[in-house]
C-alpha cells in the first residue's frame, strides 16, 4: 500500500483473529523508507491506544483482522495517543508478538520529522526503521476506492 493510501485505514473497524471487535484504527505506522504500514492503534478514542503489527492482517469486509487472538491483543502493549514511536518502543511492541528482533540503535531514537508522512493525514506516522523487517514481510494490504475497484 502506498503512503497515501495508509490513511485509509484510519477509523476502520480492527477485529481479533478470532472475531472479536477491538475498536476502530486511530493511527498507523510507517517504518522510514517502507511503504508497507508496520503497526496500528487503536481504539482511536483511547488516551492510551492498544498498539499492534500488521504481520499476517487481513483487510475484510468486516474491517482490518489482526493475526492474533483477542486475549492476546488486549493484553498487549499501549502507547500514548500522539506520541512519536521510539526504536524501544516499536521492539517491545514486536517482541510482545513474537516478532523479536535485533536493535542496531539507540533505543531512545525516533523517525526524524515524526508525525504527518502524507502531507494531509496527521494519523500517519512514521517510525525508525527496524533492521530485519521489509515491505515484503508485510501483508500487501490493498484499500481501494468503491469508484476505482475493478
Amino acid at each position: 500500500m502506498q503512503v497515501p493510501d495508509a490513511s485509509r485505514l484510519r477509523s476502520i473497524e480492527v477485529r481479533s483473529a478470532d472475531g472479536e471487535l477491538l475498536g476502530r484504527v486511530g493511527a498507523v505506522y510507517i517504518s522510514e523508507g517502507l511503504t508497507q504500514p508496520l503497526l496500528v492503534a487503536f481504539p482511536d478514542d483511547s488516551a492510551t491506544p492498544l498498539v499492534a503489527p500488521l504481520f499476517g492482517a487481513e483487510l475484510t469486509a468486516e474491517g482490518l483482522v489482526l493475526s492474533y487472538p483477542a486475549q492476546q491483543v488486549t493484553s498487549g502493549p499501549t502507547v500514548e495517543a500522539d506520541a512519536p514511536l521510539s526504536v524501544g518502543v516499536i521492539t517491545t511492541v514486536l517482541t510482545y508478538y513474537g516478532r523479536p528482533v535485533a536493535v542496531d540503535r539507540p533505543l531512545t531514537e525516533r523517525a526524524d520529522g515524526v508525525g504527518d508522512v502524507s502531507g494531509g493525514f496527521a494519523d500517519v506516522h512514521t517510525v525508525p526503521r527496524i533492521t530485519g523487517i521489509g515491505d515484503d514481510d508485510l501483508p500487501p494490504i490493498v484499500v481501494t476506492r468503491p469508484a476505482h475497484s475493478g
